[in-house]
């Protein structure tokens, strides 16, 4: 006697949302894989990223003041194309000036300053600006979006231990440039970001974060760690217009009478925990991002002065989102 076969329909799989009190949407086709565009992404992902240099470097506006007389200065082009492959491939100033005498007729240099040069440019205030100006402008050629806004905060320092490796304890002793970020989830690319010493406090800087969200970007989820369950924190997202999701505490009471919007969160977790998990599910997607980064671009900082150290991680920043962006326009359009 033969099995009996019976083929089921896909439609049977399209639901979305919490089906019953502990099981979560089915949704098979976001989990098929693209292998043959994984291959030409791996394949050409380098080819990507310089073309994108050359690209994003041609169209940047610098608005450099040319000297009449003396020496002329370095072409802020130059420097910007020489700092990004800096990051690319994980150079030394003098690695650098050596990468630029190979590419020279690639990206049309006319003159290659020395690593000194490179070196003294990447501290000075300017190019502070410059780079926040270049991150900003990245995300301003997007269109305008809905997102779901996932927040955390990471550390870059030049020590052989990681941000994760290192102990909670000595993160606030030691010299460590502190990113606190926030990441778009499912587009993986970070939207905003803010540097400070290692040893403040995520919640400080959580509304700072926010407030400077792309205009295109409208946040419709927050989602965060118990570091940001205040009602600071939660305000500023409501503020953006967005629903806080933030994790709270293991011992948070529940409130039969929520008034604030802490209790609201608190509430709402302890009468609905599924539901608060598959909404809150795709937090580590921030993690993911500071993973990504520091695989692809190293944790770790080659210079010692403060503004050089802050610059190198506003270079790894802007160097991750233009990545991100070549190989989606490439490949996933």
């Amino acid at each position: 006697m033969g099995a009996t076969e019976i083929e089921m329909p896909c439609n049977v799989f399209n639901f979305s949302g919490q089906t019953g009190i502990d099981t979560f949407a089915i949704e098979p086709e976001k989990m098929s894989v693209d292998f043959e565009r994984y291959d030409d992404l791996a394949v050409h992902g380098l080819r990507l990223a310089l073309e994108a240099i050359r690209r994003h470097a041609d169209e940047f506006p610098f608005w450099q003041r040319r000297r009449r007389f003396g020496r002329p200065c370095a072409d802020e082009r130059t420097l910007l194309v020489a700092f990004l492959l800096q990051r690319l491939m994980d150079l030394t100033f003098r690695e650098t000036e050596g990468m630029l005498e190979m590419v020279q007729e690639y990206y049309g240099i006319d003159a290659i300053p020395d690593h000194s040069t490179l070196c003294r440019k990447l501290s000075s205030k300017r190019w502070c600006v410059l780079l926040e100006r270049f991150f900003k402008r990245l995300l301003d050629s997007l269109p305008k979006r809905k997102a779901v806004v996932a927040t955390d905060a990471t550390g870059y320092s030049g020590r052989k231990r990681s941000w994760r490796e290192t102990s909670y304890a000595m993160k606030a002793k030691e010299n460590w440039v502190k990113v606190h970020a926030a990441v778009e989830v499912d587009e993986f690319i970070v939207i905003s970001y803010e540097l400070t010493k290692s040893n403040v406090h995520e919640s400080q800087m959580f509304g700072e974060v926010w407030q400077e969200l792309p205009d295109n970007v409208r946040p419709i989820r927050s989602l965060a760690d118990s570091a940001y369950f205040g009602n600071d924190c939660l305000a500023a997202a409501r503020r953006r217009g967005a629903t806080p999701l933030h994790k709270i505490k293991s011992n948070a009471r529940d409130f039969r009478e929520p008034e604030t919007l802490y209790q609201k969160l608190a509430s709402f977790a302890r009468h609905w925990p599924k539901r608060f998990a598959a909404l809150t599910a795709k937090r580590n997607h921030v993690e993911t991002v500071f993973s990504m980064i520091d695989n692809a671009l190293g944790y770790r900082l080659k210079c010692r002065n403060r503004n050089s150290r802050r610059n190198e991680v506003r270079c790894k920043l802007a160097l991750f989102n233009l990545l991100q962006l070549a190989m989606r326009r490439e490949f996933w359009c």
